[in-house]
């Protein structure tokens, strides 16, 4: 059963996968298709424009010859206006307008043009005309017009444009057809492993559970005997279980979708806590400066661990002495961790949240840094519809933001309260 349900949490994850490389896939085709055919169309265009035009001035150029060396007048077909009717229409027209033939056979159209060659529409069709002088003796005594239909060219354009939409359209579409399929083979390997890595983190909490339990029950029996050690100890027990039970639900949920359960949260001793734990564990030393009520909507369990993946970072790689800083402004409510170490490049810094993602390798390595704490730590965020970003510290060093949304109903005498200080040294 968990299995099945696994395969149903994960299937629209992988079909909007396959669908995103269908429709990639489709695009690209397009693309080239477009290319490929508006370039073959241009140059078919081309070439039929080019052809046309030179039938026609050679014609003219023909029928120059003949009026030239006969002066007879040029003979053209007893057909209608129509200029496809016939394949090319002939005319000559002498200095003084007069035609070196029938002009009542003469379509009114078929006349000299100011340009050599020039195209009319005629009765809605294209007409190309060629219009070349008429020489005698070394004397131009006219012009001769040649004019010719473009229908049929462009008849076979509009069926080549034709083909290539529908033919296009249909090779787009079997190829979003062929990228869905190929994706959906592609993804299999991706996502038998995905489902893997899910049934061990809901095995996992399983697992985790059962020692936590165990140790609580200890820590219990301890407290009998050393109340103040005791409490210390089991609030840090339960304080992991908290955490071991959203960083499950994490790992078994997309991160984009996840989330956490908020309330009203001060954010003052929660800090403080977190501040006192690093620098039990780390050594770090942090200055807290806090306004009361600071108070937002948050889960307290995923704003400290995400609290606490930051000040691990200012411990490893801050240089040990870290500012915290908590302010409230209108609707949001900020803790900033200022750190003077070295601080990260602004690229480094847009880097900083990918799952393993280390500014220096070889350091990172010798402290026993991963390159997941702040992956985690915006995850848990973000999962708190909160947000976790990095500045450079004004002098030098790395500023860490976590921002809240301001809870609605926090007290109206926190606002008038004044600053305090808390030292961890």
């Amino acid at each position: 059963m968990r299995g099945r349900a696994r395969g149903r949490s994960s299937g629209p994850l992988f079909r909007s996968l396959r669908l995103r490389m269908g429709v990639s896939h489709g695009l690209v085709l397009a693309l080239i298709l477009v290319l490929m055919g508006g370039t073959g169309y241009l140059l078919l265009a081309r070439s039929l424009n080019r052809s046309a035009t030179a039938s026609v001035v050679e014609a003219a150029r023909e029928a120059t010859e003949r009026v030239s060396s006969s002066r007879s007048p040029v003979n053209i077909r007893p057909d209608d206006d129509v200029p496809s009717a016939t394949t090319i229409r002939v005319a000559a027209f002498l200095n003084d307008g007069r035609v070196v033939s029938d002009p009542g056979r003469r379509p009114s159209w078929l006349r000299p043009q100011r340009e050599p060659t020039t195209t009319l529409s005629v009765l809605g069709e294209r007409v190309r005309i060629a219009t070349v002088p008429l020489r005698q003796d070394g004397r131009v005594i006219g012009q001769v017009v040649a004019a010719r239909s473009l229908a049929p060219e462009d008849r076979l354009l509009d069926r080549v444009r034709l083909l290539l939409l529908l033919g296009g359209l249909m090779a787009v579409l079997l190829g979003m057809l062929a990228g869905w399929v190929l994706a959906g083979r592609a993804a299999k390997p991706v996502r038998r492993a995905y489902e893997a890595q899910a049934s061990f983190a809901s095995d996992a909490s399983h697992e985790f559970r059962t020692p936590l339990a165990f140790v609580r029950s200890g820590v219990e029996v301890l407290a009998e005997h050393d109340q103040e050690l005791g409490d210390e100890v089991l609030r840090e027990v339960t304080y992991l279980a908290g955490l071991t039970d959203r960083l499950l639900t994490l790992a078994r949920s997309d991160s984009k979708g996840l989330s956490l359960e908020t309330r009203p949260l001060d954010l003052g001793p929660v800090c403080e806590r977190a501040v006192d734990r690093a620098h039990r564990v780390l050594s770090l030393r942090a200055d807290v400066v806090r306004s009361k009520g600071c108070v937002a909507m948050g889960d307290p369990v995923a704003f400290e661990a995400a609290l606490d993946a930051v000040l691990e970072n200012a411990a490893r790689h801050g240089g040990g002495l870290v500012t915290v800083t908590l302010s409230g402004d209108g609707d949001r409510v900020e803790v900033w961790v200022a750190d003077h170490g070295p601080g990260m490049t602004e690229e480094h810094r847009r880097m900083a949240f990918e799952r393993f993602f280390r500014a220096d390798p070889a350091r990172s390595r010798e402290q026993g840094g991963a390159g997941l704490g702040l992956s985690v730590a915006r995850a848990l965020m973000e999962a708190q519809r909160g947000t976790l970003s990095l500045n450079e510290t004004p002098g030098g060093g790395l500023t860490a933001v976590l921002g809240l949304v301001a809870a609605s109903d926090r007290p109206a005498a926190a606002h008038n309260a004044g600053p305090a200080r808390v030292e961890s040294a």
